[in-house]
């Protein structure tokens, strides 16, 4: 079925999956504040600020946590699953250790 749709709609389907791309950041949380839901990452590369998504999932271990505790736990290991969307990264999970 593949075969009978035009080689520009499946160009355009190999763009869209590649602009879908997560990408993991690992480092210390340094700040979250949920007025603005930013979350500020520190590593070895440097700080990053990632906007927190209104349906994202915040973990501790394998327990839930709500996103609005983020903020007790600056100082923690954290582990976030982001996109890129207009300039701005996004994250939908945030794992802390």
């Amino acid at each position: 079925m593949l075969w009978g749709l035009p080689k520009a709609t499946i160009l355009a389907g190999m763009v869209l999956a590649a602009a879908a791309t997560h990408h993991t950041a690992t480092g210390t949380m340094t700040a979250y504040d949920p007025a603005t839901r930013v979350l500020a990452i520190r590593a070895a590369t440097g700080s990053t600020e990632f906007h927190v998504a209104a349906d994202a999932r915040a973990w501790l271990g394998s327990r839930r946590l709500p996103v609005s505790q983020l903020g007790a736990h600056v100082g923690a290991q954290v582990t976030v699953a982001w996109s890129e969307s207009d300039g701005m990264r996004i994250t939908h999970t945030v794992r802390l250790a």
